[in-house]
């Protein structure tokens, strides 16, 4: 039988879509409160019942056009892993002549208590301000959140920046019933829309209307009197655009993928031109020619290159005196700053406050690193040209829409005999010429002294890990020896990375421990940690229990240990975004086991090696075994980046046969 709930919004999804109104607000059905589960999706934490969103323009007492956003949601909750929803965020911008003021703010729990209904109004105690320079974000909590609570809020932002007419998330990690975004825009106004995602409107439609703008004209008075104002009322006609989705699937996020937000539904504007009553019109869309002339002119970049350089010069002197190539001075010059800089851990493109105060504070964001790199390099008359990008954490650019506010970082392309170097100098354990994973997103584009282009940020770099583990097995199941790794490439990277946020060996030795079960660490040591040109390898002397089973005469244990892949990483019934590995991936690892005194092998895993059609996995893994010696070779090589989410069915089989064969076990049997 059908409960209320249901046929509710059976009803609102198969009404004519367009026709969608948000009931008022604290309007709650018993069957709304009632409900434990989502049946299309029974695991889910909380249901977004309906989130509506809406954007339109008005006139100030000034005459002065602002945009208003409205947005009115409600959540169940059911279960507490999705209390995280009763706490809203909201910010603000503002400048020092334009702001953004919230209004309308209304917000409410609802839950049952003995039979009944009761709203809980979210107090003023509940509500947290935090300032900053150019925003003001406020955070409300909302009160006696259980299993089973419905949250609701209401909210109105002005906004005096015309630019920012507010995109829309259709998608959330939480599943929706019904989610719509309202524009109306007025015809002085154009804004170029962009759509991400992969999920389909129900409701994609346009029409016309007409909406009264009252303008104002200032007059001056005989005699410097007070001036005089007059109104004029104006009745412009309005774009009016609806978008809508029902039964929004939550957004579940697997390992590599490159940027969530890139697959994430949502719809962003950006403002192409504006035309007011009787100017002229004035266009906000870029070329690429004309974004590379404004960067190569702006104070913040292009001309940083062209500043002064003396606070360097004797430095760079140095650094290159008796460097005999262009290769060993750049070489030179990049180790220098890795080493003396260190970063914030912020991004930008862009250099706010000049370069001496960073390079003498020995701190600085991720552009002025690079452009005190990049001003050392043509110091030392190098051809060097700043690349601005998109990391992958900000997500992919589009290369066909001309802008600069969706890049967030800058690095450096040098070129010498015709070769060029891509290099980020804030990464300090990037090699020379290769670049930190976070960078490899797209494309970049280059900016210098002609039209600009386009750069590739790939890398042909790997992550190689090679591993041997020369063991004992005990008779009472314990497992002694020692574990050796070279960790080079991205590996490295990670590796000298990891070692760099803990304060000693020791604390890296119960790093170690808590992530393997049953390990024990009793030796650590580390060859070559400093030098990022070489692999980094460690040395561990090791007792491992827990990972064999003694069953009567018989001694059981998986061979690869914690290498061993005991879950598919990939769950999804169908992955609509792609797989991307970022990288080319190499893993090799040999164990070599001692048996106990008076045991032999009575079976073990027979040699299997596991190809994709295409060549772009391969799985090797062969166990021999010859008189009281076990010897394990396993290996996995990647050498294809991107499996598109067509691929993703044979990609997810093949791990399940990875995992099937790492099961498999070694028996040992008392002779």
């Amino acid at each position: 039988m059908r409960t209320l709930f249901s046929i509710l919004f059976l009803a609102l999804a198969t009404l004519s879509y367009g026709q969608f109104k948000a009931p008022k607000f604290g309007k709650i059905e018993p069957a709304e409160l009632s409900m434990t589960k989502y049946d299309k999706d029974t695991a889910a934490g909380a249901l977004i019942l309906f989130d509506d969103g809406n954007s339109y323009f008005v006139t100030n007492s000034s005459g002065d056009f602002q945009v208003i956003f409205e947005r009115h949601c409600r959540i169940k909750i059911f279960k507490k892993s999705a209390f995280d929803l009763a706490n809203i965020k909201i910010r603000l911008d503002k400048t020092s002549t334009d702001k953004e003021t919230v209004s309308s703010f209304k917000a409410a729990t609802f839950n049952v208590e003995n039979g009944k209904m009761v709203q809980i109004k979210l107090e003023k105690d509940n509500i947290f301000e935090e300032p900053s320079k150019n925003s003001t974000t406020y955070k409300y909590a909302f009160p006696q959140i259980k299993e089973g609570s419905i949250i609701e809020f209401s909210y109105t932002i002005t906004s005096d920046f015309l630019y920012n007419l507010r995109g829309w998330s259709f998608q959330t990690e939480y599943p929706a019933v019904w989610t719509q975004y309202q524009t109306k825009i007025p015809e002085y106004f154009e804004y170029r829309p962009s759509s991400k995602g992969y999920l389909p409107f129900v409701v994609n439609k346009e029409d016309r209307g007409n909406t009264t703008f009252t303008f104002y004209t200032t007059y001056s008075t005989p005699g410097g009197g007070i001036p005089r104002k007059e109104s004029n009322s104006v009745q412009a006609y309005t774009i009016n655009h609806l978008y809508g989705i029902s039964d929004v699937p939550a957004f579940k996020s697997e390992p590599n993928i490159d940027c969530e937000d890139n697959y994430i539904q949502t719809i962003e504007f950006e403002l192409s031109s504006v035309t007011y009553p009787g100017s002229m019109r004035k266009t906000f869309t870029e070329t690429w020619e004309s974004v590379n002339e404004k960067l190569n002119k702006n104070e913040f970049f292009g001309e940083v290159l062209r500043g002064g350089a003396g606070f360097v010069s004797d430095t760079v002197d140095m650094l290159c005196k008796g460097k005999k190539t262009e290769l060993e001075k750049a070489s030179a010059i990049y180790s220098y700053i890795q080493k003396r800089m260190k970063w914030t851990g912020n991004y930008n493109f862009m250099v706010a406050n000049g370069l001496r105060k960073p390079y003498k504070d020995h701190t600085g964001n991720s552009a002025e690193i690079n452009f005190l790199f990049m001003l050392m390099l043509k110091n030392a008359g190098l051809k060097v040209s700043p690349v601005i990008f998109s990391t992958r954490g900000n997500g992919v650019v589009m290369s066909f829409f001309p802008t600069i506010t969706k890049y967030n970082a800058v690095l450096a392309k040098l070129v010498i005999d015709e070769k060029t170097y891509l290099l980020d100098a804030s990464s300090e354990f990037s090699p020379f010429g290769v670049l930190p994973a976070n960078d490899i997103n797209g494309k970049g584009r280059v900016v210098d002294n002609d039209n600009g282009d386009w750069v590739d940020l790939v890398t042909n770099t790997s992550y190689t890990e090679n591993k041997t583990y020369r063991l004992k097995i005990n008779t009472d199941g314990t497992i002694t020896g020692t574990i050796l790794s070279s960790n080079d490439g991205y590996a490295g990277m990670a590796y000298r990375r990891a070692l760099s946020k803990v304060k000693n060996n020791e604390e890296m030795i119960k790093l170690i421990q808590e992530n393997e079960k049953g390990l024990t660490v009793n030796g650590f040591a580390i060859t070559d940690r400093y030098d990022i040109d070489k692999p980094i390898r460690d040395s561990l002397n090791v007792t491992i229990k827990d990972n064999a089973d003694v069953l009567g005469n018989k001694i059981l244990f998986t061979p690869l240990l914690f290498d061993a892949m005991s879950k598919n990483i990939y769950k999804l019934e169908d992955r609509k975004y792609p797989v991307d590995y970022n990288y080319p991936i190499a893993e090799t690892y040999v164990f070599e086991y001692t048996l106990p005194e008076g045991y032999v092998v009575e079976s073990m895993p027979k040699p299997i090696r596991l190809r994709l059609p295409d060549n772009s996995i391969a799985v090797q893994y062969i166990v021999q075994s010859s008189d009281d010696k076990v010897t394990v070779l396993y290996r996995r090589n990647i050498t294809k980046m991107l499996f598109l989410a067509e691929e993703y069915q044979d990609l997810k089989e093949f791990y399940n046969l990875i995992v099937k064969t790492h099961s498999d076990k070694i028996i040992l049997k008392k002779a």
